[in-house]
């Protein structure tokens, strides 16, 4: 009966003892398993926050980006609006060249003709060249193909080469009528108050006289001091102390004439200095 009973004791406990190594086996599995969730979980938290500063490191470079392109975008609106300033300034611009045409070109033609009233009543030094040079500014002034300031500007040029030529000496050869026909001559152009001629063999000598519009002859006593200026002016000899005759400045209600000599200085570069003394 006791062999009975401690048999079964010990049949018990082993299987007691088999029942708890097999919960302690779950309960490692379990733990086991808890932990891989936990790993994983881990892992999938880690990805989301690597993925989470991706996406802030991002949308911090957006934003970079967008305040870029807004400052881009204000300096391109300040440029449109220069431009369109600029724009409605070339409009105005535009409509006041119209008007200035208008008024411009009647200017010029009148000028033009000025100008060659000028040529024609001063002394007929370098004829063929100015006559060119009002045909080229009357052809200019006509023409649709140049600008108006182009005109301008050569009706200009046209008129301080004019004056240029009151500062300067130059001799030039030309073939004048004078009272014994036709000559070749070489003529001596003091600024614009002194045009003379001599020929070659400095057998004639002669000056333009702005009261009879005509040549005509000098006397001997003067033939050297032209000699000299035309030299003077093709720059073969020095400047020098000239007497040469020239009309004096009129005055209001006398008549111009020629009533005293001309002592003239020829300076270096071309200026002239003139001083008239009363003859005696």
């Amino acid at each position: 009966m006791n062999k009975a009973v401690g048999l079964g004791l010990i049949f018990g406990l082993l299987g007691s003892s088999a029942v708890w190594a097999e919960s302690v086996r779950d309960v490692l599995g379990q733990g086991e398993a808890f932990l891989v969730a936990q790993r994983e979980s881990q892992q999938r938290i880690d990805a989301m926050d690597n993925q989470t500063q991706d996406v802030d490191a991002e949308y911090q470079r957006l934003l970079r980006q967008i305040e870029g392109l807004e400052a881009y975008n204000r300096q391109l609106q300040t440029q449109i609006d220069a431009q369109e300033s600029e724009i409605a300034r070339t409009d105005a611009s535009i409509s006041k060249a119209t008007e200035v045409d208008r008024q411009l070109l009647p200017l010029l033609n009148n000028m033009v003709d000025t100008y060659a009233e000028l040529v024609e009543v001063s002394p007929p030094f370098l004829p063929d060249e100015r006559a060119e040079r009002v045909g080229f500014l009357r052809d200019t002034v006509d023409r649709a193909d140049v600008a108006a300031a182009e005109k301008f500007r050569q009706v200009l040029d046209a008129y301080m080469t004019e004056l240029s030529y009151g500062n300067t000496i130059e001799a030039y050869n030309d073939v004048i009528v004078t009272e014994g026909g036709e000559r070749e001559v070489n003529v001596l152009r003091l600024g614009r108050i002194g045009l003379y001629y001599q020929t070659a063999d400095r057998m004639h000598t002669g000056r333009w006289n702005p009261e009879t519009a005509q040549w005509e002859p000098l006397a001997a006593e003067y033939r050297n001091g032209v000699y000299q200026a035309i030299r003077v002016a093709n720059k073969l000899t020095a400047p020098s102390l000239l007497s040469l005759p020239l009309p004096p400045p009129r005055e209001p209600g006398r008549r111009a004439g020629y009533n005293g000599g001309l002592e003239l200085s020829m300076a270096q570069r071309g200026q002239l200095e003139v001083a008239l003394q009363e003859a005696q």
